[in-house]
């Protein structure tokens, strides 16, 4: 029994005094090779930890030797190990804990990590880049050290700072420099705040690639005539400088000019100070420099588009081309033409895969712009022209064209009277008329010549007599073109209604003339009976007055057809000092032809002449004759201011035979009796 309990105690006090290994988390190689060896204590509940035990070896499958016996405090965490060759490959270490009295207790080995080792080899077998290869500090990579790895370099001598960043274990570094010292070391970050670091590795270095040729965005003409060449940063860090060049020809020689030189590497633009890009294609070249004053090929801008116009005056049109872009990057997708007038903002008018187009309807007398644009296929990159500026001149036609009167000669017929400023040049004159005042149809043409006057004649099968009509009319230059349009003018049109109560009264009404320069100031009104002579004036009218009456009563033996006429007047103001009349249509009006005849006459009497009263009748188609009672005529008159006396014929009964044509030209007969007391 005594044998048992001393069995267990000392299996428990076993138990108490076992301690776990250390937690080995960063390897950090120095300048100097050694090596910080950091970790993180274990738990020591019993409190029975003697030493840690770090064994080392150049081989991962060793054998390993012990490096060193730590004893003291458990939380201890790092331990340097001097004058290693961790300069030359990696090192391997893993750690172990004592425990319990003489350390006599070992615990399980901690991860086996390797320092990282940094090595460099010249790119592609030349120095054009350095390739960094380095490791993880286990295999897989331990779940606590961080992913990225940061890349330092000391350049210049004594300056060290991060250049990169890499989740891979390789890395590229293109060399930016001619000739240069260059160390590098690779971090990587635990979870736990300590860093490992790989040994510096180094060297003189020379860059032995030529410079990478500059890409050309594109080649612009700048709106005050200046050109400006852009490009893209190339990727070789050595680029310290790019040099310009012109292409220059003379004669049968062409030569790629250097111009200037632009120092550092971030500059992606140059504007080339010229004036010769409004007038030809301005072609420059560009080219990268290094350190080493290496130069690169040349790249080729393909030059400015040169733009150039012919402007037709005649018919207002712009016939503009340009050189094709050349080397535009993702190729052309279309150009885009530009305009403007009178410096207000550009717009597109087209758009042409092709180097012409042709602007139709270019505004007259204006300071007219244009210039094209080309696109790429994806509208990333864009080069634009010269601007081509210039105004476009008109030919000289006259200032002003006025259309004095219109009237109404016939039925059919309309007259206008026009007036033409002649110190410019003209073709012709077009008149235009309409119904509405809205729609205007061409009616006639009118050729000039040196004189201001000219008279038109208007067929108007339409019937004058049925509507009024507008007139205007417009002056061709001498390239046909339609410049000044005229003041419209609007005819009369009158109208003659009956009186039911009074047959003698006519009543008037007309539309209002339009069209004089210095306005109307009132209506004369005309008459004409039986189209005998010139119009007669009867009356007028004020301004506003569109309506007139007139009695024919006394008028009534002269004849039955009846025709009036209106004549509008223009009152003062005229700027060209005119004072013009204008007329209306004839209208005429016919009186139903009238006799009173009368059925009894003694000669010995009062009435002693037997005489038909006739009203509107015509004379020239009158006839009367007067019959026994036989048959036998016994009076005949072509007068009907003749009557018969009876010519001592007995009393009695006669009869009468009476012919006439009456206002319509439709021939009459009436036929009756008379008594002769």
């Amino acid at each position: 029994m005594k044998q048992f309990v001393l069995i267990l105690i000392f299996c428990v006090s076993r138990a108490y005094s076992q301690v776990g290994p250390p937690s080995l988390r960063c390897l950090e190689v120095l300048a100097n090779n050694d090596v910080i060896i950091r970790w993180i204590p274990p738990a020591d509940p019993g409190g029975v930890f003697n030493s840690y035990d770090i064994y080392t070896s150049p081989n991962a499958g060793g054998p390993f030797t012990l490096l060193v016996n730590l004893p003291g405090s458990i939380t201890q965490a790092a331990y340097t190990d001097p004058a290693t060759v961790a300069n030359l490959q990696s090192i391997y270490y893993y750690m172990v804990t004592r425990s319990g009295p003489s350390g006599a207790n070992v615990s399980a080995r901690s991860d086996t990590l390797k320092t990282i080792f940094l090595n460099l080899n010249p790119g592609n077998g030349s120095q054009e880049y350095l390739k960094l290869t380095y490791n993880h500090l286990h295999q897989p990579k331990l779940s606590t050290t961080l992913n990225t790895f940061t890349l330092l370099k000391e350049y210049p001598i004594g300056t060290w700072s991060t250049f990169a960043a890499s989740n891979n274990i390789t890395y590229n570094d293109t060399l930016s420099v001619c000739q240069a010292s260059l160390n590098y070391q690779v971090r990587i970050l635990d979870n736990s705040g300590c860093i490992s670091a790989s040994n510096h590795q180094g060297g003189v270095f020379n860059d032995k690639k030529d410079p990478a040729e500059p890409v050309i965005d594109s080649i612009s003409v700048l709106p005050n005539g200046t050109v400006i060449l852009a490009w893209h940063i190339p990727h070789d860090l050595d680029i310290t400088k790019y040099r310009i060049y012109q292409l220059i020809t003379s004669g049968s020689t062409t030569i790629n000019a250097a111009i200037d030189t632009l120092n550092g590497r971030n500059n992606t633009s140059y504007t080339f100070i010229t004036s010769a890009a409004y007038g030809q294609s301005i072609s420059l070249f560009l080219s990268s420099i290094d350190s080493c004053n290496r130069i690169s090929p040349f790249t080729n801008s393909g030059g400015t588009m040169n733009l150039k116009l012919l402007y037709d005056r005649c018919q207002y049109k712009s016939v503009i081309s340009w050189n094709p872009y050349k080397n535009m990057p993702k190729g052309i997708k279309e150009y885009r033409v530009y305009y403007s007038t009178d410096g207000a903002n550009f717009s597109v008018i087209g758009t042409t895969t092709g180097t012409m187009f042709t602007h139709t309807g270019v505004a007259p007398d204006k300071n007219i712009c244009y210039f094209v644009r080309a696109f790429n296929s994806d509208e990333t990159v864009t080069s634009s022209s010269n601007w081509h500026c210039f105004f476009s001149t008109q030919v000289k036609a006259p200032s002003f064209l006025y259309v004095k009167s219109a009237s109404v000669l016939a039925d059919k017929t309309a007259q206008l009277r026009l007036f033409l400023d002649t110190t410019k040049y003209s073709k012709g004159i077009d008149v235009f008329r309409s119904e509405d005042g809205s729609s205007y149809q061409p009616v006639g043409y009118v050729q000039t010549a040196k004189t201001p006057d000219y008279t038109f004649i208007d067929q108007n099968e339409g019937g004058t007599d049925t509507m009024s009509y507008y007139y205007k009319a417009s002056i061709k230059d001498s390239c046909g073109n339609t410049r000044s349009t005229s003041n419209v003018a609007k005819t009369i049109l009158l109208k003659v209604s009956e009186d039911r109560e009074f047959i003698f009264t006519k009543h008037l009404r007309w539309s209002a003339y339009s069209g004089f320069a210095g306005g109307v100031s009132g209506y004369n009104i005309y008459r004409v009976i039986n189209g005998s002579g010139t119009p007669k004036f009867i009356g007028n009218t004020a301004l506003l007055s569109n309506t007139y009456s007139d009695n024919l009563e006394d008028e009534a033996p002269n004849g039955s057809k009846v025709e009036y006429m209106v004549e509008a007047v223009e009152g003062l103001g005229n700027p060209y000092g005119f004072m013009e009349t204008a007329t209306s249509n004839l209208k005429p009006v016919y009186m139903e032809g009238r006799i009173f005849i009368p059925t009894a006459f003694a000669p010995n009497g009062k009435n002693r002449i037997w005489l038909p009263i006739t009203h509107f009748i015509d004379k020239k188609e009158y006839s009367v004759r007067i019959f026994n009672r036989w048959g036998n005529k016994i009076f005949e008159t072509s007068d009907d201011t003749v009557g018969w006396d009876g010519d001592g014929a007995p009393n009695g009964i006669y009869a009468y035979v009476i012919t006439y044509k009456n206002a319509r030209g439709e021939y009459q007969e009436l036929k009756g009796t008379l008594m002769l007391l």
